[in-house]
């Protein structure tokens, strides 16, 4: 009616036409970095430019939780819509990030993280179901499950996180909250694991994690063959220091020494990963739940330095950083006054914005596109 009117009255002026639609941003379609935007009531994916001088904002709107993939075989992203949405989406990058399809993965289940595997499937975690989806990246239509009910804790789910492929075997973090607790907010219960899948039979082989609840994204570290990660324990709210950033062993399929402790640190992590030098970078909270990110030593092991401090007065948190290929540290910062994504040299930890690379909406998470 609106637009029948708007026309209505052109034509009595003498002319009249279609309204153009809002162009996408001219993204390039690699040699980007990914940004999940979100405020909580609504979702876009974005990219920067990695010298950072140049954002492309609001490419695609997405679900207001999600978490973005890319996988370079299929030169497209794959965005994870957690709790509420439920679904993957496929964004082509060669085509101008069309979205190819939007597929459910069926009713709260809350999906975690995806990785890709051969064959052009890619698996799915979950929260609320004990299994781990192998679905097709041309369609999203489902090829098998694996059930992972072994290992669920005493409120029935095993609470699987981020996974990682890594030749021939699937990765997978296992969690395990007790979401009925009444001292905490989803507390770890008992024991958490590292499954190893092995992707030709699907065989899980389980590694007992020394400390709970692993959070963070599962890093793949080539020049350790080993895969790096944030145990985090009781977290956040829950505020305790009793996780560590952890090292498993791909070569031995074994868990190392932790690389740091939460109480070696002095601050809880939410995520660590080791540079070229060797030198170890960690995100995390004081004790006043002040967001930080800082380098540490893996000898000492103690942290060496804080880069970023972002008081929670102020309001947000640092979400999550990338340890781009380029050897530079990007960061998601979410404080409410200045949000968008800071560049650090991978190095000296120096920063290299003068002030956040606004990207629209504060970024969530980040992913490199080669």
């Amino acid at each position: 009616m609106v637009n029948n009117f708007a026309c209505a009255v052109l034509i009595f002026l003498g002319a009249c036409a279609d309204f153009e639609r809002p162009q996408k941003p001219d993204a390039p379609a690699s040699g980007v970095v990914l940004a999940v935007g979100s405020d909580f009531s609504t979702g876009f994916l974005s990219a920067v430019d990695p010298a950072g001088s140049k954002a492309y904002r609001d490419i695609v709107p997405i679900y207001q939780d999600s978490g973005v993939h890319y996988d370079s075989a299929s030169v497209a992203s794959f965005v994870l819509q957690r709790l509420g949405a439920d679904s993957v989406m496929r964004v082509d990058h060669s085509s101008g990030y069309m979205i190819q399809y939007e597929v459910s993965l069926g009713s709260k289940l809350n999906p975690q993280s995806i990785a890709f595997l051969p064959g052009g499937l890619f698996a799915v975690s979950y929260f609320n179901a004990n299994h781990i989806d192998i679905r097709s990246r041309n369609s999203g239509a489902l090829s098998a499950q694996i059930g992972i009910s072994a290992y669920a804790d005493g409120d029935g789910y095993a609470e699987a996180g981020d996974m990682l492929y890594h030749a021939g075997f699937l990765y997978v973090a296992v969690q395990r909250l007790a979401r009925n607790a009444t001292d905490a907010l989803w507390p770890p219960e008992g024991t958490s694991y590292l499954l190893k899948i092995d992707v030709s039979n699907y065989a899980v082989v389980a590694t007992t994690l020394s400390h709970t609840n692993p959070i963070s994204r599962l890093h793949y570290n080539a020049a350790r063959n080993s895969i790096i990660f944030a145990a985090a324990g009781r977290f956040a709210a829950n505020y305790q220091l009793d996780g560590a950033c952890l090292e498993f062993s791909v070569a031995s399929g074994a868990l190392l020494a932790p690389l740091i402790s939460e109480a070696q640190a002095g601050y809880e992590i939410a995520d660590c990963e080791l540079t070229a030098g060797g030198q170890g970078i960690f995100i995390g909270y004081d004790a006043g739940l002040n967001s930080i990110f800082g380098s540490f030593n893996t000898t000492t092991p103690a942290v060496t330095g804080v880069a970023a401090f972002l008081n929670r007065n102020n309001g947000g948190y640092l979400a999550g950083f990338l340890l781009h290929s380029n050897g530079n540290v990007y960061l998601a910062d979410r404080n409410i006054f200045q949000p968008g994504v800071r560049i650090f040299d991978g190095v000296s930890l120096n920063e290299l914005t003068t002030k956040a690379l606004s990207v629209g909406l504060p970024p969530l998470s980040l992913e490199e596109v080669p």
